[in-house]
């Protein structure tokens, strides 16, 4: 009996790893993005993610999978089982490959870390079983994963490994899911997802693919010019535009060029003004040891900076105009569509108080017809699936022949990914129509989430498979197909994705303008939107209040119509796609509302102190005007007393430079005696009275000037008076008595004998 017992306990044991494999592949995977869970939805805190995954194997291919196993909780993970499955059928439909991504039930084993890691290989070849090529799993884990610990791994499988036909060819190729899966005695821990396509060299019509990228800089500028600080980081390692050169070295792909880029490369790298131009130079001498030392401490510090922040500036200005005109120089071979500027989103101008900010940012496109002769200006491209009928009849007055839409408005009537090319009709009773480029949304969707992604192996591999599928619905039918890339600054996985797509042997990677060269294919009736992605109302209501203010405040600058364009140059920088799709549009509509003040509180009155005037004169006040903005000021000042007892004359109309201040004399008149308040308003052009007026106190005194007089000459005869008599009491002497009888009987005497 215990014999018996004995037996059936390790027959069991034996069994377990048998069903192992079984339990754990008809678990369903958690998601792509490898997180663990248990049966019922619980996380488990341990999870996978893929760092490369072969997008798609031949005959004489190898199948790698490599990635990380991240062990969150705190007990390790003791004898892992790490394995890597297969579905058992291909996945050549769209569905299909969804379906699959939740359910593996239906999977086989291709690999596991048992049969085929260091320990298998090693005895298989001590033993002489070795085969050739060899199914190979490394990890970097032993027995155990620690706790709060992550661990690499690779799966390297020759496709002779695979299990899959050569023969038949186009019936045997396809796309195949692929499940990474770890577990440990009590199940399966996580589990992530990926595809690659088995391709034995079928023979079938290629599937045309038309990549457009677009070349933008999404960012809020105060004077809708990028900075070339911006424009440099941009084009260094691992910049948006850097990672744009990288994509054009990919045959075919199309790019949609925003002329505010185009702008602020012409900006940055035109050659700097100096105001020594035509001067006589002067030979400097040779510095002295004495001088050298002390160049940079003494009063000529500043100066030494300036001339190295000067040579800094020409290094710049050096780099940057050889990047844009190599960049010019390889968009020549390639369709380039001139976006209206700052890439806005036109949908949401047409239908708001901003339309003629629409129709500005249309005509803006010019800039790169400039530079660009054979640039397209005629394709309007509104956010996918946010154009309406009525919309279409605009872009069509404007001038535009061809408007992107997406096939979720303008859907396939064959059940297939039918041509991108097609019309639709503007109006309702189909009198007229214009041509449309279909972009695949499912192409796009997944092209997004590679570009978001920190792990975009799986993500890639599910693009190329879906690529895959697509080609399988018509194999004998060769379409051509349109694949926007994200309407943002382009990053490291703009390239991966292109490259991707054009590597897989079944797509034909071709221009955008050989598409617009094929023939109309039907689609059917272009869909309303369903809940279109747009500007918020209260974005729109800023911008437009902000616009109407500074236009009117514009009027002060001596090239009014300039000012003009940089203002709608600057707004256009928060109505571009990437704003309305990251829905932050907002924000940058209260960064643009802080400029716009910022500008009008550029230029000022200095603040002065009270006046003292004359009535019947007349004379000047002087008044500072401070112009702190980057454009010359044209206006005149004007004087407003609260009181009739001060008459004030405006100003003879002046230019106050940028960035300097100016002096003008207020020609005035003091009628009678009062303290008289005094408003002194700047006057720009059709009488605008700019918004930062200045008071000031004006005391009118009449006759000041003789009444001055007459008491300056009574106080000096009043000292005068009053001196002469002390002088005149201090030098009298006193007469005795007796003295002055005498004096006074001799008087008496003198009299008598006269008579």
């Amino acid at each position: 009996m215990r014999f018996l017992l004995a037996l059936l306990s390790t027959v069991l044991l034996l069994a377990g790893s048998v069903f192992a494999f079984p339990l754990m592949g008809s678990m369903p995977a958690a998601a792509a993005t490898g997180t663990g869970a248990n049966g019922d939805g619980s996380s488990t805190g341990v999870s996978i993610t893929l760092d490369e995954v072969t997008p798609w194997v031949d005959e004489k291919g190898t199948l790698k999978v490599r990635g990380l196993i991240t062990n969150s909780t705190d007990q390790a993970i003791s004898n892992p089982d790490l394995r890597l499955a297969m579905s058992t059928d291909k996945l050549d439909a769209g569905r299909r490959i969804d379906k699959w991504k939740t359910d593996q039930s239906q999977n086989r084993r291709i690999a596991d870390l048992e049969d085929n890691g260091p320990d298998a290989r090693k005895e298989a070849e001590e033993s002489g079983e070795e085969s050739d090529p060899m199914t190979t799993v490394d990890a970097a884990f032993d027995d155990e994963i620690e706790a709060g610990s992550s661990a690499e791994f690779t799966f390297s499988v020759p496709a002779e490994q695979l299990g899959l036909r050569k023969s038949s060819p186009v019936s045997t190729w396809g796309p195949r899911g692929l499940s990474v899966q770890v577990g440990d005695a009590s199940g399966l821990l996580a589990s992530a997802v990926g595809f690659s396509t088995w391709y034995p060299s079928p023979k079938f019509d290629k599937t045309k693919v038309s990549i457009l990228a677009p070349v933008t800089l999404p960012d809020h500028t105060s004077d809708g010019i990028i900075d070339p600080d911006e424009l440099e980081k941009a084009i260094g390692k691992g910049g948006s535009l850097s990672t744009i050169m990288n994509v054009l070295d990919t045959p075919g792909v199309g790019i949609a060029l925003d002329p505010r880029v185009v702008a602020s490369f012409e900006s940055a790298v035109a050659e700097p003004y100096s105001e020594n131009d035509g001067a006589d130079s002067e030979e400097a001498e040779e510095p002295s040891p004495q001088d050298t030392e002390t160049a940079t401490t003494g009063r000529d510090a500043e100066d030494t900076d300036l001339g190295a922040n000067s040579e800094a500036d020409e290094e710049q200005r050096k780099v940057l105009d050889t990047w844009y005109h190599d960049f010019l120089d390889e968009a020549k071979s390639h369709t380039v569509i001139a976006l209206p500027y700052g890439d806005p989103d036109q949908a949401s101008l047409l239908g708001s108080d901003l339309k003629s900010l629409g129709t500005f940012a249309q005509k803006q496109r010019k800039i790169v017809k400039d530079v660009l002769p054979k640039a397209k200006t005629d394709i309007a491209w509104p956010i996918a699936g946010s154009a309406q009928r009525d919309q279409l009849d605009d872009f069509a007055d404007a001038g535009d022949q061809t408007v992107i839409l997406s096939n979720a408005q303008q859907p396939s009537l064959t059940g297939v990914h039918d041509d991108a090319h097609s019309k639709t009709r503007i109006t309702s009773d189909a009198q007229e129509s214009i041509d449309t480029l279909i972009s695949d949304s499912a192409l796009a969707q997944q092209s997004a989430q590679i570009i978001e992604s920190t792990h975009p192996a799986s993500d890639i591999s599910e693009l190329v498979a879906t690529t895959a599928a697509i080609q399988a619905e018509a194999p004998y039918d060769s379409r051509h197909l349109l694949l926007p890339m994200p309407r943002t600054a382009a990053s490291a996985n703009w390239e991966k994705t292109v490259e991707a797509i054009a590597d897989a042997p079944w797509v034909d990677p071709s221009g955008v303008d050989e598409l617009l060269d094929t023939d109309v294919a039907p689609r059917g009736v272009l869909q309303p939107p369903k809940d279109p992605k747009s500007i918020g109302a209260k974005t729109v209501q800023s911008l437009t209040q902000t616009r109407a203010t500074q236009k009117r405040f514009n009027s002060v600058f001596s090239d009014p119509e300039s000012a003009d364009t940089r203002l709608d140059r600057e707004l256009l920088s928060c109505t571009s796609v990437a704003w309305t799709l990251g829905g932050n549009a907002k924000r940058c509509a209260d960064d643009a509302q802080a400029a716009s003040e910022k500008v009008m509180n550029s230029i000022y009155l200095e603040k002065g102190s009270s006046v003292l005037l004359v009535t019947g004169e007349e004379t000047t006040i002087p008044v500072t005007i401070v112009n702190d903005s980057p454009a010359d000021a044209t206006m005149s000042i004007r004087m407003k007393p609260k009181t009739p007892q001060l008459r004030a004359e405006p100003t003879e109309t002046v230019v106050v430079p940028a960035q300097e201040t100016m002096r003008v004399d207020v020609p005035v008149e003091g009628i009678a005696n009062a303290d008289v308040p005094t408003t002194i308003e700047m006057i720009a052009a059709d009488d605008f009275v700019l918004p930062k007026s200045e008071t000031l106190l004006v005391r009118v005194r009449a006759d000041w000037e003789n009444i001055g007089t007459a008491v300056i000459g009574l106080g000096l005869a009043a000292v005068f008076v009053i001196g002469l008599i002390k002088t005149i009491s201090r030098g009298r002497r006193k007469i005795p008595e007796q003295q002055l009888a005498d004096a006074m009987a001799r008087a008496k005497n003198d009299e008598s004998e006269t008579r």
